[in-house]
């Protein structure tokens, strides 16, 4: 019966790719285009490198009691009470993600399927679908990830594939002329399309091989990387630098110009779509349960099930508060972005450098 609670490696990799691509692909090539230009790769493959560190602190912050929980460990280190107001940021930043996700997903789905569709209606019924999953426990979100993990790298290998013909790869030059000063811009332009990598909170205390999980989430991070990488130069390779830079979905308007030999599909702007909505899936849900767990365990509850209902409203209103596109992005975006420093690297950093701290008095 152990074993059905643990999660294998593959499984934590497939869910950390799952969690981190989602809405952020579709925007990020024209992100770091209007900072760097041609050189947009560079803020891209920085803000995955950055990230590596973050997950090596998640990985420590385990190793300080093997089998423990992330929670386990905070009480163990800061106190409950210390612990508790990490976790209220913790919570803070994933309500903030999940606004942010799901007004963002009805905005792509109403521009390009759904135009007569109230916004309203798009967001609830996102929330109301990943409700379910993220009422499971977090070895269904894995072998859910599991099942996703080919889709996605299966349409990226796609779309490299049947764009080859008609790119024009020139468009990729110069490589490097670009003004350094500008790439830590750059790097947080990428950074936010990265977040995601945090679930490990909630699912390496569960690894069946821990010493090995390490390993594992960085290779993930890696081939977020590359994915990440191979969309910005199909994109600016289609589109050339100026109208990469005008796109506001760079990604959705390369699909919507692929034109298949033998005209197998006339239009492939559905089938995407359905690709990407189940894509948004996987990170939403992750997301979902990351916060249920966490609210449940501010308020010292052993189960996520009962607060996820409740989280709807509180999820649903913070996503309709912006009026427009451009106010999501200033309002959800950058609260989102500042939460995930103080969330993802502030806070398991202060609690590792305790936990030394703590050992040395110990010692001592």
């Amino acid at each position: 019966m152990q074993g059905k609670n643990k999660i294998s490696n593959r499984q934590i990799k497939a869910l950390l790719v799952t969690t981190i691509v989602g809405v952020g692909v579709l925007s990020l090539p024209s992100d770091v285009a209007i900072v760097l230009n041609n050189g947009g790769w560079i803020g891209i493959l920085l803000g995955g490198l950055i990230s590596i560190p973050f997950i090596m602190v998640i990985n420590k912050l385990f190793s300080i009691d093997p089998g423990k929980s992330f929670f386990q460990i905070s009480y163990q280190v800061v106190g409950r009470a210390v612990t508790k107001v990490f976790l209220f940021i913790i919570f803070s930043y994933f309500i903030m993600v999940l606004a942010y996700t799901v007004r963002l997903f009805s905005e792509v789905i109403k521009t390009y399927l759904l135009e007569n569709t109230p916004t309203e209606v798009i967001i609830l019924t996102m929330l109301l679908a990943t409700a379910y999953i993220a009422r499971s426990k977090i070895e269904v979100l894995a072998r859910f990830a599991v099942m996703i993990y080919p889709i996605i790298v299966g349409f990226v290998i796609f779309l490299l594939v049947v764009n080859l013909p008609n790119n024009d790869f020139t468009n990729i030059l110069p490589l490097f002329d670009i003004d350094y000063k500008l790439i830590p811009r750059a790097v947080y332009a990428s950074f936010f399309s990265y977040a995601g990598y945090e679930i490990l909170l909630f699912a390496q205390h569960i690894s069946e091989d821990e010493s090995r999980s390490l390993k594992y989430s960085v290779g993930s991070m890696f081939m977020v990387i590359g994915i990440y990488l191979v969309i910005f130069f199909i994109t600016l390779s289609r589109n050339g630098i100026h109208q990469l830079k005008r796109e506001i979905w760079p990604t959705i308007a390369v699909i919507k110009e692929i034109d298949l030999p033998g005209y197998f599909l006339e239009n492939l702007d559905g089938v995407v779509m359905a690709v990407w909505v189940l894509v948004v899936y996987a990170t939403v849900g992750p997301f979902f349960y990351a916060c249920g767990v966490t609210i449940a365990e501010i308020f010292g509850f052993n189960s996520h099930k009962l607060f996820i209902p409740f989280l709807i409203p509180l999820i649903y209103i913070i996503a309709l508060i912006p009026d427009n596109l451009v106010t999501v992005n200033e309002i959800l975006g950058s609260i989102g972005n500042y939460l995930n420093v103080a969330a993802v690297v502030i806070v398991p950093i202060i609690i590792l450098i305790a936990a030394y701290v703590r050992k040395g008095r110990e010692k001592v």
